[in-house]
């Protein structure tokens, strides 16, 4: 059991040495009258850099948006100008249908065979 203590007091040695480096590395500065206004300076300057992106993100989006409804407004008035076929349903398909058959006709000439000489 001492033999733990001996290792775990060494390791606390080395630590306090590690820190005491570390501390002697980087110095103690001490807050002047303009510490906190330069502070302050420094949030504001990056809320300031993420509020110029927030902001163009929201006028991007107003934007789209108000384009989008001015698309639809338009794709709604010319769908209700658009005049109203007079046949029905099925007229239509009737006539697409015989439509389709005369395009496998072709046109056919016939001569009688004296003239053909």
């Amino acid at each position: 059991m001492e033999h733990q203590q001996y290792q775990s007091g060494n390791e606390e040695e080395r630590l306090d040495a590690l820190f005491q480096a570390y501390r002697s590395t980087i110095p103690d500065t001490e807050p002047g009258a303009d510490f906190m206004p330069q502070l302050w300076q420094r949030i504001e300057a990056r809320e300031r850099r993420a509020t110029i992106f927030g902001r163009l993100a929201r006028d991007l989006v107003t934007a789209a948006l108000a384009l989008s409804s001015i698309m639809a407004l338009a794709v709604s008035i010319a769908h209700s100008r658009a005049p109203l076929p007079s046949e029905s349903y099925v007229e239509v398909l009737a006539e697409d249908n015989t439509r389709q058959d005369l395009d496998y006709f072709e046109p056919v000439r016939v001569e009688p065979v004296a003239d053909q000489r």
